[in-house]
């Protein structure tokens, strides 16, 4: 019985941490999703929000399956660090939420002309080609974001592109689509779903972090 006991304790503790992360994340979107203009991020910070979502998934197993060698514990964290750092997006990108493929297209245009860059783009083409780089595109339909990307250009001028784009999502509006509000609503369940499991353990929980701490 108490080995039971100590495997429903872990099984509820490895599931509120897995999904507890990815339900503030679909929270963070839903956010996103329903602001009265579209929100810009960096695709670095995108990509954190990501990584911090999702890592329970690959930290729980691992730290199971390495907890009795600390060499397997160093290369196991040294390989996920080699893989985010390898799969980490380019500092001159952007992720913009709430705003549909034309608004993005129109909206890098005039940043472009505000910023007194150059361009020339070609009729269906997702690519704004500037001297000596581009400015390209791809969206995620179910999330409602675009990506944008700037490759070839100096600091400088990805820096002046971010402040004339950033501008002109200040002059924007966005609406809230029933999307937005689904993913609210799954980010809401899933989180009630480990509290609720974690409620009857609430005193034992308590009394194990007093003696921690005293």
């Amino acid at each position: 019985a108490r080995l039971d006991h100590a495997r429903e304790r872990v099984f509820v503790g490895d599931f509120a941490a897995v999904v507890a992360p990815v339900s503030l994340y679909f929270q963070v979107l839903g956010l996103l999703n329903t602001r009265s203009r579209p929100q810009m991020l960096s695709a670095r910070l995108d990509f954190a929000m990501l990584v911090v979502a999702l890592s329970p998934l690959l930290v729980c197993p691992l730290l199971s399956w390495a907890s009795q060698s600390y060499l397997a514990m160093a290369a196991a964290a040294a390989g996920g660090v080699a893989a985010v750092w390898l799969l980490s997006p380019a500092q001159a990108s952007w992720v913009i939420y709430n705003i549909t493929p034309a608004e993005a297209v129109d909206a890098v245009a005039k940043a472009l002309e505000r910023g007194g860059l150059p361009f020339r783009r070609s009729q269906g083409e997702q690519i704004f080609r500037l001297p000596g780089g581009q400015v390209e595109f791809s969206s995620f339909s179910l999330l409602r974001n675009v990506t944008v990307r700037m490759t070839g250009c100096d600091h400088r001028t990805a820096q002046l592109f971010e402040q004339a784009l950033a501008g002109r999502m200040e002059l924007l509006s966005a609406q809230t689509t029933p999307m937005a509000m689904a993913m609210l609503l799954v980010a809401t369940t899933m989180l009630v779903a480990p509290l609720a499991m974690v409620a009857p353990r609430a005193v034992e929980i308590v009394r194990i972090l007093t003696g921690l701490l005293y």
